[in-house]
C-alpha cells in the first residue's frame, strides 16, 4: 500500500516557481543553482525548476495559480497540494527568511484543496507540464 511508505516530499516549490513571484526575465546570482544549473550543467536538470525551462516554468506556474483557490499565498497552496497526498508525511521546502518558514508551516493548517482542484491540476499537468519536463525527475 502506497500510504504505508510515509514519503517526504522535497523541492515542492520547484526552485521557487510555485511561490508565484517570478517573471520570465528574472535573473539569479551566479552562486545560485537556478543560474548555474538552469540547464543541468552541474547536476540533474530536474533539480532546478523541476526540469522546466525557467520562462516556461513561470508561465506554467501562472496557470497553476489559476486553478488554486486563491485565498492563501500560492506557495502555501502548493504545499497544501503536496500534503493532501496520503503517502506524504513530510514536506521539505526551502526558506531564506523566517516569514517564509512560518508561511510554509502554515500550509498544514489550510483545508485540503478538494478533488475538483486536484483533478484540474492533474489535467493541467498531463496537458501542458509533463511534456515540458527535461531529464529524469
Amino acid at each position: 500500500m502506497v500510504s504505508a511508505l510515509n514519503l517526504p516530499a522535497s523541492k515542492p516549490l520547484a526552485s521557487g516557481l510555485l511561490a508565484g513571484k517570478f517573471a520570465p526575465g528574472d535573473t539569479f546570482a551566479e552562486s545560485d543553482h537556478r543560474h548555474y544549473n538552469a540547464n543541468g550543467e552541474c547536476f540533474n536538470v530536474g533539480e532546478t525548476f523541476a526540469g522546466l525551462k525557467f520562462a516556461q516554468g513561470v508561465e506554467l506556474a501562472e496557470k497553476v495559480r489559476g486553478v488554486l483557490p486563491g485565498e492563501a499565498k500560492m506557495a502555501r497552496e502548493a504545499l497544501r497540494w503536496v500534503l493532501d497526498h496520503e503517502a506524504v508525511t513530510t514536506v521539505i521546502p526551502g526558506a531564506t527568511k523566517l516569514a517564509q518558514a512560518e508561511g510554509n508551516a502554515a500550509a498544514s493548517e489550510l483545508p485540503a484543496l478538494g478533488e475538483k482542484v486536484h483533478a484540474a491540476l492533474r489535467e493541467l499537468y498531463k496537458a501542458e507540464i509533463a511534456e515540458a519536463i527535461r531529464g529524469p525527475y
